[in-house]
C-alpha cells in the first residue's frame, strides 16, 4: 500500500500509515523484531486495533457531546466510532498528508473544519533516535472565533502477567456511567495505586490521573523490556480491558486535559486558541532491554 511508511534507526523500527496517522507497530530489532506496542493485525486494520493514534482536537469524551461557553451551547459532531461522543476527536479518523520523510523521521499534516466549532491545521512528527520513539503533535487554530483545544496520544503497550506499572500522581477520577469521570479523589484505591511498581493485573481500568509529573514506566521481566514514557502533558489516562487477552496490552495515554474538561468553567488543561495560535504535545517512549 502506498500510504504505508517505515522508519528505522539503530535497533528500532516503526511502521505507520497515513490513514489516521496511525502507528501500526514499533519493534526492537535487538529482540528479533519484538513488538513494543501492540501491533496492528494488518495495514488496513480498524483504527482501534492499531498500535498508537493521535487524539485531536480533544481527547476522550465530553458529557452530552456538548458544552456551554459564554452563554452559547456548542454541539460536537457525531462520530462513526461512538454513538454518544465525539470520541477522541476526528484526527484519528481522517487521512493525513505526507509532508516530509527521512530514514528515521516523518512529518504528516491534516486540516479539519466543522463550521461554528473548530478549524485547525495539525502537524505530526514521528521519529526514532537510538532506543527512543518520539512524537510531537502541533495544532493551529484557523477560524476567527476562538475555540478550546486539547491533544493526546493513545499508545497500546504490550504486557505480560509479569509487567509492573509505576507512575506518580496527585489524584484520580473514578469512572461513572458512559465512561465519564466522577468526582475527583485525592486518595487512590489499592487497585489504582501505582506510585510503587505493581502489576495492573487483568482488571478493568479506565481512569484519568491528575498532577502527573510526566513519566510512567512499564517493566516486564518475562518480556525482557522496560518501557518508559515521558510527556509534557499534565494528565495520564490509563486503560486496559478486563480479563485475559489474546495479545495483552495496557494504554498509557498522555492528555493535555482531563476527561470532560469542556464542561468545567475553567476549561482545565484546554487551550482557548485565537486565530493563528497553537498548542503542542510531546511524547517519548524509551525502550530498554533488561539483562537476563
Amino acid at each position: 500500500m502506498n500510504d504505508i511508511i517505515e522508519l528505522s534507526h539503530s535497533s528500532l523500527t516503526l511502521q505507520l500509515r497515513l490513514q489516521g496517522a496511525a502507528v501500526l507497530g514499533l519493534y526492537d530489532g535487538q529482540q528479533s523484531k519484538r513488538p513494543l506496542l501492540r501491533p496492528a493485525p494488518g495495514f488496513d486494520a480498524p483504527i482501534g486495533e492499531c498500535a498508537l493514534f493521535p487524539m485531536l482536537p480533544l481527547a476522550n469524551r465530553v458529557e452530552g457531546n456538548s458544552f456551554t461557553r459564554q452563554g452559547h451551547r456548542y454541539k460536537l459532531p457525531d462520530s462513526v466510532m461512538d454513538d454518544r461522543f465525539f470520541l477522541h476527536g476526528d484526527g484519528w479518523l481522517k487521512p493525513w498528508t505526507l509532508v516530509e520523510q527521512q530514514e528515521s523521521t516523518v512529518c504528516l499534516a491534516l486540516e479539519s473544519c466543522v463550521e461554528g466549532l473548530y478549524h485547525y491545521q495539525a502537524y505530526l512528527h514521528y521519529g526514532l533516535i537510538e532506543n527512543i520513539f518520539y512524537a510531537t503533535l502541533q495544532l493551529t487554530h484557523l477560524a476567527e472565533t476562538p475555540f478550546p483545544y486539547g491533544l493526546g496520544f493513545h499508545p497500546f503497550l504490550m504486557k505480560t502477567p509479569a509487567a509492573e506499572l509505576q507512575f506518580e500522581c496527585g489524584g484520580y477520577w473514578p469512572e461513572r456511567e458512559f465512561h465519564l469521570p466522577g468526582k475527583w479523589c485525592s486518595e487512590l484505591p489499592d487497585t489504582l495505586d501505582f506510585q510503587l511498581p505493581k502489576s495492573p493485573g487483568d482488571i478493568w481500568i479506565n481512569n484519568a490521573f491528575s498532577d502527573w509529573p510526566g513519566s510512567v514506566s512499564l517493566r516486564d521481566e518475562i518480556y525482557g523490556h522496560s518501557l518508559t514514557m515521558h510527556s509534557d502533558a499534565d494528565y495520564l489516562m490509563v486503560y486496559q480491558p478486563a480479563g485475559k487477552q489474546v495479545m495483552p496490552f495496557i494504554c498509557l495515554e498522555p492528555q493535555t486535559h482531563p476527561v470532560n474538561a469542556h464542561n468545567h468553567p475553567q476549561l482545565p488543561g484546554l487551550k482557548l486558541l485565537r486565530r493563528g495560535e497553537s498548542c503542542t504535545l510531546n511524547m517519548q517512549i524509551v525502550s530498554e532491554v533488561l539483562a537476563k
